[in-house]
C-alpha cells in the first residue's frame, strides 16, 4: 500500500471508493488516498465542500484537468457530488515533492536542475500556449512531484484561463515565486509564469527561496544559469523571456554547452570482493546512500548473480517500476535480471554497480572511473585481498577498501599492495542511514574516483575525511 499521510476510519463513497487516509489540505479542500474497490487500483479524491467561498475554484481546476492531456499533468477520472460536497477524483501520484527533495539533499546538482528546470518549461509552455491558454500562477516547489526522475504538475487552485484574467478580483501567489505584478493591479500573462520558472531554478540550484526580485542571485561558478535565471526574474515584465518556449530553448542550448563539464557528474563506481562476506553490498549501498544525500542521485546495481535486492524488496513488500528501480527510502536499487534483458534506460549522475565476487569465476567486469576493491580487514585475510590486487591490477584505477575497521587497528600491508591507494571503512550498521565516520571514507573514495577535490565537492559543508596516514 502506498505510504504517507494520516489514516481515517474506513468510510466507502459512491458505492466504489473506499477512502484510505486524508494525504493533505489546501486553500480549497481536502485530499485523501481512495481505493477503487473494482478496479484495485489507488486514486487521489480532492473533496470540497460546496458551503466553501471557493467553491468556484474546484469546478474550474476540474476543467482544466479534463482539458488538458500532458504526461507532467495527472489525468482525471471522475467527478461526483452529493448535497454537501463536491469530490474530484485523479491519478494517485507517488513520488517526492521538489520541496521536500531539495530540503533533504541542501540543493540539487547543475545537470540536475537544468534537467528538471527544462520539465517545468514544456509543462508550462504547453499550458500557456494551449487551445485556451491556461496561467498557472502558483508554481512553486510545493506544487510539483518529483516521480522517478519525472516533473508531475499538482495543485490547480490558482490557475485562470488567460482570457479571463482580469475578470478576478483577488490574487494569490507564493511569497518568492509570485511575480511583482502578482502583488499589484498590472494584469497578468504568460511571463508572469516565466518568473516562477527563474525562482524555481533559483531554489533548485541554490537550496533556498529567491526574494522578490532577480536582483539577489549571488556570484557563482554557474553563471550562464545565473543569466537565465535574471532573465526570467526581472521585474519588468519586458525585461523577460517572452514565454517558457525561450526559457526551455536557453536551458537546453545550456545543458549541449556545458556538456563536457556535466559529464564530470557522471560517476561510475565498480565495487568487488576480495571474497564471499566481506561486507561489498554493505559497503556499496552505504556509498550510494552518501551520493544521493549530498545531491548526486545514484543508482546502486547489482551486477552479479544474487538475491540481495530481491529479497530486501521481499520483506518490504516492494515491487520495482517499469525500469525494474527499487525505491528504497530515498535510494534507487537495482537487482540483477540477466545479460540478456532489456529495461528503460534512466540518467543518473551515479552509479554504484556491485560485482561481489563474480570476477573469480572470469565474468565480464564492467568499465569504470574506480575500481573500490571490499577487503577484510584481519590479518588472515591479508592473502584473499593481495590475490584480488593482483587480478584488478590490470583494470584501471583501483583502491583497497578495508571494511569495517577500527582506528585503532591498521595491518601491515606486503609490499606489493603498498603500491595501491587504500582507505579504511569504519563499521556503520545501516547503510541506508547517515554515519559521519563512513561518510568521510566515502568523500575519499570519490576525491579519488574523480580526480580530486576540485571535481567532487560534497554538499555538505563540515564534513573531516578520513584520511589514510603515510606508511599504513
Amino acid at each position: 500500500m502506498p505510504k504517507g499521510g494520516v489514516d481515517i476510519t474506513e468510510h466507502v463513497l459512491f458505492g466504489k471508493y473506499r477512502l484510505c487516509r486524508k494525504l493533505g489540505a489546501g486553500r480549497s479542500g481536502t485530499v485523501y488516498l481512495a481505493y477503487h474497490m473494482e478496479l484495485e487500483e489507488y486514486r487521489a479524491m480532492k473533496i470540497v465542500p460546496k458551503t466553501m467561498a471557493d467553491y468556484d475554484t474546484f469546478k474550474r481546476e476540474a476543467l482544466f484537468l479534463k482539458t488538458l492531456r500532458h504526461p507532467g499533468i495527472p489525468l482525471v477520472y471522475d467527478v461526483e457530488e452529493d448535497l454537501d460536497n463536491s469530490y474530484l477524483v485523479e491519478e494517485y501520484l507517488e513520488g517526492e515533492s521538489l520541496y521536500a527533495l531539495v530540503k533533504r539533499l541542501g540543493s540539487l546538482s547543475m545537470k540536475t536542475t537544468v534537467d528538471l528546470g527544462i520539465q517545468v518549461c514544456r509543462l508550462i509552455h504547453f499550458m500557456n500556449t494551449s487551445e485556451n491558454p491556461i496561467l498557472y500562477l502558483d508554481l512553486q516547489p510545493k506544487n510539483l512531484l518529483v516521480c522517478n526522475g519525472i516533473i508531475r504538475l499538482i495543485d490547480f487552485d490558482h490557475a485562470q484561463y488567460a482570457e479571463d484574467i482580469d475578470a478576478f478580483g483577488e490574487r494569490y501567489g507564493t511569497a518568492g515565486f509570485a511575480a511583482p505584478e502578482q502583488y499589484g493591479n498590472e494584469s497578468l500573462d504568460c511571463r508572469t509564469d516565466v518568473y516562477a520558472i527563474g525562482a524555481l531554478l533559483f531554489f533548485m540550484s541554490r537550496g533556498k527561496t529567491p526574494g522578490k526580485q532577480g536582483n539577489m542571485i549571488e556570484p557563482g561558478e554557474n553563471r550562464e544559469l545565473n543569466r537565465i535565471i535574471r532573465g526570467c526574474m526581472a521585474e519588468r515584465k519586458e525585461e523577460r523571456y517572452p514565454n517558457a518556449g525561450e526559457v526551455e530553448q536557453a536551458l537546453c542550448e545550456l545543458k549541449t554547452e556545458s556538456s563536457r563539464e556535466l559529464a564530470m557528474e557522471s560517476l561510475n563506481l565498480v565495487f568487488a570482493g576480495a571474497k564471499h562476506g566481506i561486507g561489498t553490498t554493505h559497503a556499496a549501498l552505504g556509498i550510494s546512500n552518501f551520493l544521493t544525500r549530498n545531491g548526486y542521485p545514484a543508482l546502486y546495481q547489482e551486477e552479479w548473480e544474487t538475491d540481495a535486492v530481491r529479497t530486501m524488496a521481499r520483506t518490504r513488500n516492494m515491487e520495482a517500476d517499469d525500469a525494474g528501480i527499487y525505491h528504497m527510502d530515498s535510494l534507487c536499487v537495482r537487482p540483477f535480471y540477466g545479460r540478456s534483458v532489456k529495461l528503460p534506460c534512466r540518467y543518473f549522475p551515479a552509479v554504484v554497480k556491485d560485482t561481489g565476487v563474480s570476477w573469480k569465476e572470469g565474468t565480464f567486469l564492467p568499465e569504470a572511473d574506480l575500481y573500490v576493491m571490499v577487503c577484510g580487514g584481519k590479518w588472515w585475510e591479508v592473502d584473499s585481498t593481495l590475490q584480488a590486487a593482483r587480478y584488478f591490477k590490470a583494470c584501471g584505477r583501483v583502491l583497497l577498501l578495508f571494511n569495517h575497521m577500527s582506528k585503532d587497528i591498521r595491518l601491515k600491508l606486503p609490499g606489493e599492495l603498498c603500491t595501491f591507494p587504500c582507505l579504511y571503512l569504519p563499521f556503520f550498521a545501516n547503510p541506508f542511514k547517515e554515519d559521519k565516520s563512513a561518510d568521510a571514507c566515502f568523500g575519499e573514495i570519490l576525491k579519488a574516483g574523480t580526480g580530486g577535490e576540485k571535481k567532487w565537492e560534497g554538499k555538505k559543508r563540515g564534513v573531516k575525511f578520513w584520511r589514510r596516514k603515510p606508511g599504513l
